[in-house]
């Protein structure tokens, strides 16, 4: 009896173990940042509004849970750490970008305070480090933004893109699609064409003619535009970036990881700004439809869609439709009054900022199709940024920008609602194609999900090792030696370290040191961390320095 107990357990281990599926070649995370669950039923009502033989969105099949996503110490989470928890397993603090969380006395889960401003290594390192696959990053803001710098550089305080652009380009990506020209300096530029790359900058034809990697094609001083205002000759859709990026990537044989972001959702619902929401999330929608067709047709592909948290909360329905009956409007009732909006909430309100008054209402005749009515005048006339205002600053009587202000107009003529200009507590939306099925359910945390993305890669166990192994402190790699730090410059560093007549020299966020004024070639940044004054580097590095 005990001999078949025995046996029995171990079948049914060895079929449990032979039902779990294989790691992936390659994964997908797709991002639409800032996107509330709510804005789904939006856009998709929307894009029905439009083209009647649209009922479904591309992700709709794939729906499969609600992530409970949050910051380390607040439950509404910040961009920054909220995609650093699922690249690198850790829920950091606002700000915080891939970089261990300070302790407080209000976390939400564990955090070690030996371990504060560390930084994490990421599923898109790992995979490039450990497993020799191909990365890439797809998005629509400036690429040192938050989220597709989560994925490849480190530092906490995320505005710092002087820290954070440097560690992007030396960190080794093979494909880099998005906003930002501006922030890729001359130097870095020259950077990445002595290590091969192929660089184009608002180069629509050199990007779309380019046929190998390694890649980086920016559009734009800053962020791309609103797809509603872009020049659609001059700059890609995400869509054709993401096709784009799978087609390069998909030429390695060991695989890819890809990140898609469809970052100016968020924007543009920071500025209670419906349609553009809208706009953006059905063209990020585009792009996950390019992803799954690629994931379906290839059986080797994992594509995970969640966005990061919501923002704004937006609603078709608010006290205007309560007045006029809200169950009786038709469709083209709730979506006709945008119809005429042809530019976004943040670039009307430049327009507005730029002129006098009296030349306000050809501009929404000219932009959103209505004359204002004098109170609506009298009420954007008093934004806080407003500086023809007539009347003084400290008599306004509101203390929102002109966008915000922009907004709240809008919001009287239309049938949208927001609850907020910020960051919302809901649970976010996921989708998941897999090959077999494996998909998470239900309400998992954006630390499951990280868990997925590590189990789906084969990567299970191996993210912590590879931190420690690449981000140690310089005062326990280099214990014993003479060390010194020297400032070059507002975000630059330099260490220095001697043990006889071995000299090792380190400038923060390059993949190179030099030793014995040789160079010697790394495969992830070296980071500096002025906040606790700290280099974090491989620990391989003391081997250089020992006597030989």
């Amino acid at each position: 009896m005990k001999r078949f107990v025995l046996y029995s357990l171990l079948s049914i281990t060895l079929l449990c173990a032979m039902a779990q599926p294989k790691p992936v070649k390659n994964v997908i995370l797709m991002i639409p940042d800032g996107t509330s669950t709510s804005l789904l039923s939006a856009a998709r009502w929307y894009q029905t509004y439009m083209d009647s033989t649209k009922t479904t969105l591309n992700i709709d099949p794939y729906l499969c849970g609600l992530v409970r996503t949050n910051s380390s110490d607040a439950p509404i989470g910040d961009s920054a750490p909220t995609t650093s928890c699922y690249v690198s397993g850790q829920p950091s603090q606002t700000g915080f970008v891939s970089t261990y969380p300070v302790a407080t006395d209000h976390d939400l889960v564990p955090v070690d305070a030996t371990r504060a401003y560390q930084p994490l290594a990421t599923v898109l390192e790992a995979a490039k480090m450990l497993q020799h696959k191909s990365t890439g990053l797809v998005f629509t803001c400036e690429f040192p933004h938050a989220t597709p710098a989560d994925c490849s550089a480190h530092t906490y305080k995320r505005g710092k893109y002087g820290m954070i652009a440097p560690q992007m380009a030396h960190n080794h990506v093979d494909v880099v699609m998005g906003g930002g020209v501006s922030y890729l300096s001359d130097n870095l530029q020259n950077d990445l064409k002595e290590s091969g790359y192929n660089v184009y900058l608002d180069d629509i034809q050199g990007f779309r003619s380019c046929s190998t990697t390694p890649v980086w094609a920016l559009f734009g001083e800053s962020s791309m535009p609103y797809w509603l205002e872009s020049d659609q000759q001059k700059v890609p859709s995400i869509a054709e970036m993401t096709q784009k990026a799978i087609d390069l990537l998909s030429q390695d044989k060991d695989g890819f990881f890809l990140m898609v972001e469809g970052s100016k959702v968020d924007w543009a619902a920071h500025d209670n700004d419906a349609k553009n929401a809208i706009i953006e999330f059905l063209e990020f929608d585009k792009a996950c439809g390019v992803a799954l067709d690629f994931a379906k047709k290839n059986g080797e592909t994992v594509v995970v869609i969640l966005p990061d948290h919501g923002t704004g909360a937006v609603t078709i329905g608010n006290p205007k439709a309560s007045r006029d009956g809200y169950d009786k409007l038709s469709l083209k009732q709730l979506m006709s009054p945008i119809d005429d909006y042809k530019l976004s909430n943040w670039t009307m309100g430049e327009k507005l900022k730029a002129v006098d008054t009296t030349e306000w209402p050809q501009l929404f005749e000219t932009y959103f199709g209505f004359t204002p009515q004098p109170a609506e005048l009298t009420y954007l006339a008093t934004a806080r940024d407003y500086d023809k205002s007539s009347t003084p600053k400290e008599q306004r009587t509101g203390n929102l920008s002109m966008c915000k202000m922009l907004s709240q107009v809008l919001y009287g003529r239309t049938y949208f609602g927001f609850t907020t200009f910020g960051h919302t507590i809901e649970n976010v939306f996921l989708a998941i194609y897999h090959p077999q099925n494996d998909r998470l359910v239900g309400v998992p945390t954006n630390i499951d999900v990280h868990k997925y993305l590590c189990r789906q890669m084969g990567l299970t166990g191996t993210l912590e090792k590879l931190t420690a192994d690449i981000y140690a402190k310089h005062d326990q790699v280099f214990e014993g030696y003479q060390i010194q730090i020297d400032s070059l410059d507002k975000y630059n560093y330099r260490l220095t370290v001697k043990n006889k007549k071995n000299v090792l020299v380190a400038n923060s966020y390059d993949n190179y040191v030099m030793v014995n004024k040789k160079r010697v070639d790394l495969n992830s940044v070296i980071v500096y961390m002025p906040i606790n004054n700290t280099f974090y580097l491989p620990k391989e590095l003391r081997s250089y320095l020992e006597t030989k």
